[in-house]
């Protein structure tokens, strides 16, 4: 749980730089910013690939031979990180070209230090996560993510007189200055209280070989979404252009939808995020020992949490995308995108639980089946409705929509889900529906009655929001005391 926590406490200070950064830059700065991002993200898992957790999988079976080849991937990822963000530094010109936004040469070029630093803690997180440290690594991800977003808060409005992609590449130096500072913390707290492996046996030929392996196999599913990003990050803006779009148009519409809308559809699956993480690790020990009573009940639990989750952010981020468009990012445009991904903390959350049950199952291939059909269905979408003007927003919510619905349909046809729903379970569902729109009237309703009293707009909103927040926290409450209560 230690991670979890962590994991929803980084995220939550990312969105608030994500906030402070629109606000400075605009929707083509977080366009930008997305696009140079999509390409380090990228170049990343190439890098890394599987390695920080092959070597976590290894080291936790066996200690002293994971410190010997640590060491020896910590040697080939310094090697690689710089020749590649060499590499990058000299050729920002062609990078940014190909992404569309010659602009982008000075952000890619702040991205280079970054993918020399960044691979090697995570390969230091990997290790230390097969020692079991892991409330160690949660306060390196919490110090890394302070770092990134304070350095963000510095440079974007010292560097935003000299123009957007100025600011935009300002911001991103803060990926450098937080993994550096992370790394150093950590690397402290290692040689403090490093294992005594010093007089260990050497490690098994048959080790390097053996992780190596094990590492592409994780990567391979891995790349899938960098890979997919990256290929978004240069359909998205030329289809658009072709539909008679501005360069400029297509990069504020790119950042509206990926830094903004997404941003805010994906928040509440922080809470399904943290829900999979402690869950993984309980039911594969379920399935392993053959406890399969337990195993059903506990996936069947926590699929309902998901959907009750999903509905209850789904509807509140539908009905207040204007507020939240508007006095959050300070961008009016975004309401309807962020509307138009409402359903998508629901559609992750069940992905992700459903993902974890098969993985428990040990039948990994066939999330990674459903996830490749979702990105080819996709780039289709994108490719073909984008190029028809008016459609723009509509094709990336479309494909995003669909990619997810594809991926999470797949878990539940292998899981035979839609087989063992029974009419009563059907009727709980559609309740549940109910029960959150009804709030939403009510909640409207009471605005309305104190409009007459002549408050404040700001007032309205503020009682709307606390009231579905209040009545969504009590029907959680009565639907999940089963959960609650175990």
């Amino acid at each position: 749980m230690v991670r979890a926590n962590a994991m929803i406490v980084v995220k939550a200070i990312g969105l608030v730089g994500k906030v402070f950064m629109t606000r400075l830059v605009g929707a083509e700065g977080m366009g930008l910013y997305q696009l140079a991002y999509s390409f380090y993200s990228l170049i990343l898992m190439i890098i890394s690939g599987g390695l920080p957790t092959a070597l976590g999988m290894f080291t936790a079976k066996h200690t002293a031979r994971g410190w010997r080849l640590f060491k020896i991937f910590s040697v080939f990822l310094i090697l690689t990180g710089l020749a590649c963000s060499i590499l990058t530094f000299w050729l920002s010109k062609p990078i940014a070209n190909l992404l569309g936004y010659p602009q982008l040469d000075f952000v890619i070029r702040c991205l280079s230090p970054a993918i020399l630093a960044v691979p090697l803690l995570s390969l230091l997180r990997g290790y230390l996560q097969g020692l079991e440290r892991y409330t160690t690594i949660a306060l390196s991800e919490i110090i890394e993510q302070t770092a990134r977003i304070g350095t963000l808060m510095w440079l974007v409005p010292l560097f935003i007189q000299s123009g957007i992609e100025f600011a935009v590449g300002g911001a991103v130096l803060g990926t450098f200055t937080g993994a550096l500072l992370a790394f150093a913390v950590l690397t402290a707290f290692f040689m403090y209280n490093r294992p005594s492996v010093a007089l260990s046996p050497p490690s098994s030929r048959a080790d390097l070989p053996l992780v190596v392996q094990a590492s592409f196999a994780i990567a391979l599913t891995r790349l899938l979404i960098p890979a997919s990003d990256f290929m978004d990050a240069i359909i998205i803006p030329q289809r658009l252009q072709v539909a008679g779009v501005s360069s400029k148009e297509a990069a504020e519409m790119f950042g509206i939808v990926t830094g903004i809308a997404l941003v805010v559809a994906y928040m509440p699956t922080l809470i399904t995020g943290a829900l999979t993480h402690t869950l993984t690790m309980k039911i594969t020990a379920d399935w392993q020992n053959k406890k399969y009573n337990s195993f059903y009940k506990k996936s069947h639990t926590a699929i309902q949490v998901a959907w009750v989750w999903g509905l209850a952010s789904g509807f509140f981020i539908f009905e207040y995308a204007s507020e939240i468009s508007l006095f959050v990012f300070g961008i009016q445009n975004a309401e309807i995108p962020i509307k138009s991904l409402a359903m998508l903390p629901l559609l992750v959350g069940l992905r992700e639980i459903t993902t974890s049950v098969l993985w428990a199952q040990n039948r990994k291939k066939t999330p990674f089946i459903g996830l490749c059909a979702g990105v080819l269905s996709n780039f289709i979408l994108l490719y073909s409705i984008l190029a028809i003007p008016e459609l723009g927003y509509t094709g990336m919510s479309l494909g995003i929509i669909t990619l997810e619905l594809i991926a999470t349909g797949w878990n539940f046809k292998t899981l035979k889900l839609f087989q063992r729903a029974k009419s009563r379970t059907a009727l709980v569902l559609l309740v549940d529906i109910f029960v959150f729109e009804a709030i939403l009237i009510v909640g409207t309703l009471c605005s309305k009655a104190l409009s007459s009293l002549g408050l404040p707009e700001t007032v309205h909103m503020i009682v709307e929001v606390l009231h579905y927040c209040f009545w969504c926290t009590l029907y959680l409450k009565v639907r999940l005391k089963s959960v609650f209560e175990e």
